[in-house]
């Protein structure tokens, strides 16, 4: 399944412009084009389920041997970053997760034929999807998980589809969030007074 330029699920890997961002990706796992402007370089990836309750925990993928850079909040008003190579090293409550690739190379090391090799960064972002908010976490396996709650037990059932965002640029990311859910203005489209 390819969405976008170059975004899709090939074989059980979520492929990023040819390289291989997650292995043993789950079948419940759905990814859509993003729409919007000349945002072409983006996509939601959503979990099916048929499971109910105020807070669920979905398997996307393993993140094994990439390097990453994730910010995650570890007291209620503190975020702070945490750097690793497996989906064991993401913490709990994680708002924002950036993987770095290198083309041609499953695991982000080395170079061809002696020439640097050029690196894709993919950036993960949680968004709110109705009254679930989501946030990202690892586990021992070393897959990334999607956790959805709504914080109260009365708001138990979950849409069908439940997305977050891949996307290669943090400001495009940030601009196609905006675009068709207007939940803030971008800083760039701001007015100062």
């Amino acid at each position: 399944m390819t969405v976008g330029a170059g975004i899709c699920v090939e074989d059980g890997n979520l492929m990023v412009f040819g390289n291989k961002v997650l292995s043993d990706v789950h079948d419940n796992v759905v990814v859509t084009p993003a729409s919007g402007g000349a945002l072409t370089n983006g996509a939601f990836i959503g979990v099916q389920s048929d499971q109910i309750g105020s807070r669920r925990v979905f398997p996307i993928g393993k993140l094994d041997g990439l390097h990453f850079m994730c910010v995650f909040r570890f007291k209620l008003w503190w975020m702070t970053q945490r750097m690793g190579t497996s989906g064991q090293d993401v913490p709990f409550e994680t708002q924002f997760l950036i993987v770095e690739t290198k083309e041609g190379s499953d695991f982000g090391e080395g170079s061809k034929d002696g020439v640097d090799q050029s690196a894709v960064y993919t950036v993960f972002l949680p968004i709110l999807e109705g009254d679930f908010r989501a946030v990202l976490q690892g586990n021992e396996l070393n897959e990334i998980e999607i956790c959805l709650e709504s914080g109260d037990p009365a708001v138990a059932g979950c849409c069908g589809r439940c997305l977050f965002s891949d996307y290669g640029v943090e400001i495009r990311a940030a601009r196609l969030v905006e675009g068709p859910r207007k939940p803030f203005n971008h800083r760039n489209r701001r007015l100062c007074l």
